[in-house]
Protein backbone atom coordinates (compact mmCIF):
# COMPACT_ATOMS: atom_id res chain seq x y z
CA UNK A 1 0.00 0.00 0.00
CA UNK A 2 0.99 3.20 -0.62
CA UNK A 3 2.15 5.93 2.29
CA UNK A 4 -0.93 8.35 2.85
CA UNK A 5 1.85 10.34 4.62
CA UNK A 6 4.05 12.32 1.89
CA UNK A 7 5.24 15.31 1.85
CA UNK A 8 7.51 17.54 0.04
CA UNK A 9 10.35 16.84 2.28
CA UNK A 10 9.56 13.25 2.06
CA UNK A 11 9.53 12.63 -1.72
CA UNK A 12 11.89 14.89 -3.89
CA UNK A 13 10.83 16.36 -7.21
CA UNK A 14 13.36 15.30 -8.94
CA UNK A 15 12.49 11.49 -7.59
CA UNK A 16 9.14 11.98 -9.72
CA UNK A 17 10.94 12.80 -12.75
CA UNK A 18 13.36 10.26 -12.50
CA UNK A 19 10.65 8.14 -12.08
CA UNK A 20 8.46 8.92 -14.91
CA UNK A 21 11.78 8.66 -17.29
CA UNK A 22 12.47 4.96 -16.54
CA UNK A 23 8.73 4.36 -17.04
CA UNK A 24 8.49 5.33 -20.25
CA UNK A 25 12.01 3.85 -21.05
CA UNK A 26 11.56 1.01 -18.79
CA UNK A 27 15.67 0.99 -19.48
CA UNK A 28 17.80 2.65 -16.17
CA UNK A 29 20.57 2.61 -18.67
CA UNK A 30 18.59 4.42 -21.09
CA UNK A 31 16.49 6.87 -18.85
CA UNK A 32 19.78 7.78 -16.90
CA UNK A 33 21.20 9.46 -20.12
CA UNK A 34 17.87 11.25 -20.75
CA UNK A 35 17.71 12.89 -17.30
CA UNK A 36 21.92 13.56 -17.54
CA UNK A 37 22.67 11.40 -14.76
CA UNK A 38 24.87 8.27 -14.24
CA UNK A 39 23.09 4.86 -13.69
CA UNK A 40 23.95 4.01 -10.21
CA UNK A 41 22.59 7.26 -8.68
CA UNK A 42 19.61 7.16 -10.76
CA UNK A 43 19.01 3.51 -9.06
CA UNK A 44 19.01 4.69 -5.59
CA UNK A 45 17.03 7.84 -6.16
CA UNK A 46 14.45 4.90 -7.39
CA UNK A 47 15.16 3.18 -4.37
CA UNK A 48 14.81 6.01 -2.06
CA UNK A 49 11.37 6.49 -3.47
CA UNK A 50 10.01 3.62 -3.17
CA UNK A 51 11.11 3.33 0.13
CA UNK A 52 9.20 6.77 1.15
CA UNK A 53 6.15 5.68 -0.96
CA UNK A 54 6.21 2.34 0.98
CA UNK A 55 5.79 0.07 -2.54
CA UNK A 56 7.76 -1.26 -5.13
CA UNK A 57 7.07 0.37 -8.35
CA UNK A 58 9.41 -1.73 -11.03
CA UNK A 59 10.20 -5.70 -11.65
CA UNK A 60 13.31 -5.63 -12.22
CA UNK A 61 15.99 -8.60 -14.10
CA UNK A 62 18.58 -8.60 -15.90
CA UNK A 63 17.09 -8.34 -19.09
CA UNK A 64 13.97 -6.13 -18.19
CA UNK A 65 12.05 -4.03 -16.70
CA UNK A 66 8.56 -3.83 -15.75
CA UNK A 67 6.24 -1.26 -13.97
CA UNK A 68 4.10 -2.78 -11.24
CA UNK A 69 0.65 -2.17 -10.52
CA UNK A 70 1.66 0.51 -7.85
CA UNK A 71 3.94 2.22 -10.46
CA UNK A 72 1.54 2.37 -12.90
CA UNK A 73 -0.53 3.88 -10.59
CA UNK A 74 1.43 6.12 -9.70
CA UNK A 75 2.12 7.81 -13.56
CA UNK A 76 -0.80 9.91 -13.73
CA UNK A 77 -0.24 12.01 -9.96
CA UNK A 78 3.63 12.24 -10.55
CA UNK A 79 3.09 13.68 -13.94
CA UNK A 80 0.06 16.32 -12.68
CA UNK A 81 2.81 17.41 -9.81
CA UNK A 82 5.64 18.14 -12.25
CA UNK A 83 2.71 20.13 -14.43
CA UNK A 84 1.25 22.15 -11.51
CA UNK A 85 5.20 22.74 -10.30
CA UNK A 86 6.13 23.89 -13.97
CA UNK A 87 2.66 26.16 -13.81
CA UNK A 88 3.54 27.32 -10.43
CA UNK A 89 6.97 28.51 -11.57
CA UNK A 90 5.72 30.21 -15.00
CA UNK A 91 3.23 32.03 -13.02
CA UNK A 92 6.00 33.68 -10.70
CA UNK A 93 8.04 34.30 -12.93
CA UNK A 94 5.09 35.90 -15.27
CA UNK A 95 3.95 38.08 -12.33
CA UNK A 96 6.97 39.07 -11.49
CA UNK A 97 8.01 40.40 -15.19
CA UNK A 98 4.23 41.65 -15.80
CA UNK A 99 2.98 39.23 -17.70
CA UNK A 100 0.61 37.50 -15.27
CA UNK A 101 -2.13 39.26 -12.93
CA UNK A 102 -4.83 41.54 -13.08
CA UNK A 103 -5.11 45.35 -14.20
CA UNK A 104 -7.97 47.92 -13.86
CA UNK A 105 -8.56 50.49 -16.36
CA UNK A 106 -10.34 53.05 -16.02
CA UNK A 107 -11.29 55.96 -19.67
CA UNK A 108 -13.17 58.45 -20.68
CA UNK A 109 -14.93 58.03 -23.58
CA UNK A 110 -12.64 60.36 -25.98
CA UNK A 111 -10.26 58.27 -24.78
CA UNK A 112 -11.87 55.58 -26.89
CA UNK A 113 -10.37 57.60 -30.23
CA UNK A 114 -6.93 57.31 -29.14
CA UNK A 115 -3.96 54.99 -29.21
CA UNK A 116 -5.97 52.63 -26.61
CA UNK A 117 -6.98 50.27 -28.80
CA UNK A 118 -3.54 50.13 -30.19
CA UNK A 119 -2.34 49.51 -26.82
CA UNK A 120 -4.61 47.11 -25.75
CA UNK A 121 -3.92 44.86 -28.64
CA UNK A 122 -0.22 44.72 -28.33
CA UNK A 123 -0.32 44.43 -24.44
CA UNK A 124 -2.21 41.59 -25.47
CA UNK A 125 0.19 39.59 -27.24
CA UNK A 126 2.87 39.74 -24.87
CA UNK A 127 0.76 39.29 -21.81
CA UNK A 128 -2.33 37.36 -22.65
CA UNK A 129 -2.66 35.75 -18.85
CA UNK A 130 -3.29 39.38 -18.04
CA UNK A 131 -6.91 39.84 -16.80
CA UNK A 132 -8.43 43.04 -18.07
CA UNK A 133 -11.23 44.81 -16.38
CA UNK A 134 -12.60 48.31 -18.12
CA UNK A 135 -14.58 51.03 -16.15
CA UNK A 136 -15.83 52.89 -19.06
CA UNK A 137 -16.43 56.68 -19.35
CA UNK A 138 -15.06 57.62 -16.34
CA UNK A 139 -14.27 61.16 -15.67
CA UNK A 140 -11.25 62.44 -14.74
CA UNK A 141 -11.76 63.31 -11.25
CA UNK A 142 -13.54 60.05 -10.44
CA UNK A 143 -10.21 58.26 -12.24
CA UNK A 144 -7.66 60.12 -10.11
CA UNK A 145 -9.88 59.36 -6.87
CA UNK A 146 -10.27 55.69 -8.15
CA UNK A 147 -6.03 55.84 -8.77
CA UNK A 148 -5.07 56.90 -5.42
CA UNK A 149 -6.88 54.91 -3.50
CA UNK A 150 -5.94 51.66 -5.49
CA UNK A 151 -9.36 50.95 -6.92
CA UNK A 152 -7.90 51.64 -10.44
CA UNK A 153 -4.40 50.78 -11.82
CA UNK A 154 -4.54 52.96 -14.61
CA UNK A 155 -6.53 55.49 -16.05
CA UNK A 156 -6.66 57.36 -19.74
CA UNK A 157 -8.24 60.88 -18.80
CA UNK A 158 -7.55 64.56 -19.42
CA UNK A 159 -5.27 66.62 -17.53
CA UNK A 160 -4.75 68.82 -15.44
CA UNK A 161 -4.52 66.51 -12.92
CA UNK A 162 -3.25 68.50 -9.17
CA UNK A 163 -2.77 65.18 -7.38
CA UNK A 164 1.22 65.20 -7.25
CA UNK A 165 1.09 61.60 -6.79
CA UNK A 166 -0.42 61.05 -10.48
CA UNK A 167 1.92 60.33 -12.79
CA UNK A 168 1.16 61.04 -16.37
CA UNK A 169 2.38 60.44 -19.73
CA UNK A 170 0.61 61.52 -22.86
CA UNK A 171 -1.34 59.49 -25.52
CA UNK A 172 -3.04 62.38 -27.66
CA UNK A 173 -3.53 65.77 -28.31
CA UNK A 174 -5.90 67.55 -30.55
CA UNK A 175 -7.59 70.81 -31.46
CA UNK A 176 -11.50 71.55 -30.47
CA UNK A 177 -13.59 71.70 -33.28
CA UNK A 178 -17.15 73.05 -33.78
CA UNK A 179 -20.07 70.66 -34.46
CA UNK A 180 -22.85 72.29 -36.65
CA UNK A 181 -25.92 70.27 -37.93
CA UNK A 182 -25.37 69.41 -41.03
CA UNK A 183 -27.49 71.17 -43.34
CA UNK A 184 -27.09 74.50 -41.83
CA UNK A 185 -25.56 77.41 -43.31
CA UNK A 186 -23.04 76.97 -41.51
CA UNK A 187 -21.65 73.85 -42.50
CA UNK A 188 -21.47 74.95 -45.88
CA UNK A 189 -18.18 76.83 -44.28
CA UNK A 190 -15.14 74.91 -44.43
CA UNK A 191 -13.67 76.66 -42.00
CA UNK A 192 -15.42 78.55 -39.16
CA UNK A 193 -14.64 81.10 -36.95
CA UNK A 194 -16.07 81.57 -33.26
CA UNK A 195 -17.68 84.36 -33.98
CA UNK A 196 -19.78 82.86 -36.36
CA UNK A 197 -21.96 80.85 -33.26
CA UNK A 198 -21.77 83.42 -31.35
CA UNK A 199 -25.42 83.93 -31.02
CA UNK A 200 -26.27 80.60 -31.89
CA UNK A 201 -27.41 77.93 -29.25
CA UNK A 202 -24.47 75.70 -27.82
CA UNK A 203 -24.81 72.06 -26.61
CA UNK A 204 -21.72 71.55 -23.69
CA UNK A 205 -20.69 69.84 -21.41
CA UNK A 206 -22.40 69.38 -17.80
CA UNK A 207 -22.11 71.91 -15.55
CA UNK A 208 -21.93 69.55 -12.92
CA UNK A 209 -18.77 67.97 -13.60
CA UNK A 210 -15.24 69.19 -13.29
CA UNK A 211 -14.19 68.49 -16.82
CA UNK A 212 -11.31 69.87 -18.50
CA UNK A 213 -13.15 70.05 -21.15
CA UNK A 214 -15.78 72.09 -20.19
CA UNK A 215 -13.28 74.91 -19.03
CA UNK A 216 -11.64 74.39 -22.03
CA UNK A 217 -14.75 75.25 -24.18
CA UNK A 218 -16.13 77.56 -21.75
CA UNK A 219 -12.50 79.44 -21.98
CA UNK A 220 -12.25 79.67 -25.76
CA UNK A 221 -15.84 81.24 -26.17
CA UNK A 222 -14.45 84.18 -23.72
CA UNK A 223 -11.49 84.43 -24.70
CA UNK A 224 -13.30 85.78 -28.20
CA UNK A 225 -15.90 87.76 -26.18
CA UNK A 226 -19.07 85.61 -25.81
CA UNK A 227 -20.91 84.18 -23.41
CA UNK A 228 -22.10 81.26 -24.70
CA UNK A 229 -26.29 80.84 -24.55
CA UNK A 230 -26.04 77.10 -23.27
CA UNK A 231 -29.79 75.38 -23.78
CA UNK A 232 -28.34 71.76 -23.46
CA UNK A 233 -26.29 70.11 -21.76
CA UNK A 234 -24.61 66.19 -21.84
CA UNK A 235 -21.68 64.16 -19.82
CA UNK A 236 -20.14 62.39 -22.74
CA UNK A 237 -18.74 63.63 -26.38
CA UNK A 238 -21.12 61.09 -28.25
CA UNK A 239 -24.44 62.85 -26.52
CA UNK A 240 -23.25 66.20 -27.19
CA UNK A 241 -22.93 65.20 -31.15
CA UNK A 242 -26.15 63.35 -31.43
CA UNK A 243 -27.69 66.28 -30.12
CA UNK A 244 -26.32 68.89 -32.63
CA UNK A 245 -27.10 66.47 -35.29
CA UNK A 246 -30.97 66.66 -33.81
CA UNK A 247 -30.72 70.46 -34.58
CA UNK A 248 -30.84 71.85 -30.75
CA UNK A 249 -27.22 73.45 -31.15
CA UNK A 250 -23.73 73.99 -31.89
CA UNK A 251 -20.52 72.37 -29.64
CA UNK A 252 -17.08 72.29 -29.73
CA UNK A 253 -16.01 69.31 -29.24
CA UNK A 254 -12.52 67.58 -29.38
CA UNK A 255 -11.50 66.73 -33.03
CA UNK A 256 -11.41 63.00 -32.09
CA UNK A 257 -15.01 63.24 -32.62
CA UNK A 258 -14.97 62.49 -35.82
CA UNK A 259 -14.69 58.41 -35.08
CA UNK A 260 -18.08 59.10 -33.60
CA UNK A 261 -19.77 59.47 -37.39
CA UNK A 262 -22.99 60.60 -36.50
CA UNK A 263 -25.28 61.24 -39.17
CA UNK A 264 -26.64 64.71 -39.23
CA UNK A 265 -23.50 66.90 -38.20
CA UNK A 266 -20.42 68.30 -39.31
CA UNK A 267 -17.57 69.02 -37.92
CA UNK A 268 -15.65 72.48 -38.50
CA UNK A 269 -11.88 73.65 -37.54
CA UNK A 270 -11.84 76.96 -36.07
CA UNK A 271 -10.25 79.75 -37.68
CA UNK A 272 -7.33 81.17 -35.35
CA UNK A 273 -5.74 79.84 -32.85
CA UNK A 274 -7.35 76.90 -29.74
CA UNK A 275 -6.57 75.18 -26.92
CA UNK A 276 -4.37 71.75 -27.23
CA UNK A 277 -6.26 68.93 -25.39
CA UNK A 278 -4.72 65.86 -24.07
CA UNK A 279 -5.83 62.38 -23.06
CA UNK A 280 -2.99 60.93 -21.11
CA UNK A 281 -2.38 57.65 -19.74
CA UNK A 282 -2.50 57.99 -15.69
CA UNK A 283 -1.08 55.70 -13.07
CA UNK A 284 -0.47 56.72 -8.85
CA UNK A 285 3.52 57.02 -8.76
CA UNK A 286 3.30 55.89 -5.16
CA UNK A 287 1.99 52.32 -5.83
CA UNK A 288 3.86 49.06 -7.76
CA UNK A 289 3.05 46.81 -9.33
CA UNK A 290 5.19 45.02 -12.30
CA UNK A 291 1.82 44.36 -14.44
CA UNK A 292 0.97 48.01 -14.98
CA UNK A 293 5.14 48.57 -15.54
CA UNK A 294 4.32 46.09 -18.44
CA UNK A 295 1.44 48.27 -19.68
CA UNK A 296 2.82 51.69 -19.36
CA UNK A 297 5.61 50.39 -21.33
CA UNK A 298 3.98 49.08 -24.10
CA UNK A 299 1.88 52.62 -23.95
CA UNK A 300 4.96 54.51 -24.38
CA UNK A 301 6.76 52.52 -27.41
CA UNK A 302 3.18 53.42 -29.10
CA UNK A 303 3.15 56.38 -28.38
CA UNK A 304 6.96 57.43 -28.89
CA UNK A 305 7.61 55.25 -31.77
CA UNK A 306 6.05 57.88 -34.63
CA UNK A 307 8.63 60.69 -32.71
CA UNK A 308 11.23 58.69 -33.90
CA UNK A 309 10.52 58.12 -37.07
CA UNK A 310 10.09 61.62 -37.77
CA UNK A 311 13.58 61.71 -36.04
Amino acid sequence: MIRNDLTPQAMELRQLRYFLAVAEELHFGKAAERVHIAQSPLSRQIKQLEDELGVQLFRRTKRSVELTDAGRALIPDAEDILSATRRAKETAVGAQQGRIGRLTIGFTQSAMYTPLPRILRQYNTIAPRVELHFREHVLTPEQVLALTTSRMDLGFLRPPVANPDIELLPVMQEKLVLAVPEGSALARKPVLALRDVANENFVTFSKSIDSSLSAAVLGLCHATGFQPRITQEAKEVATIVMLVASGLGVALVPASAEAIRQDGVALRPIEGETPTLTVALAWNRATRSAVRDEFIAVAREIVEAPRRTIS
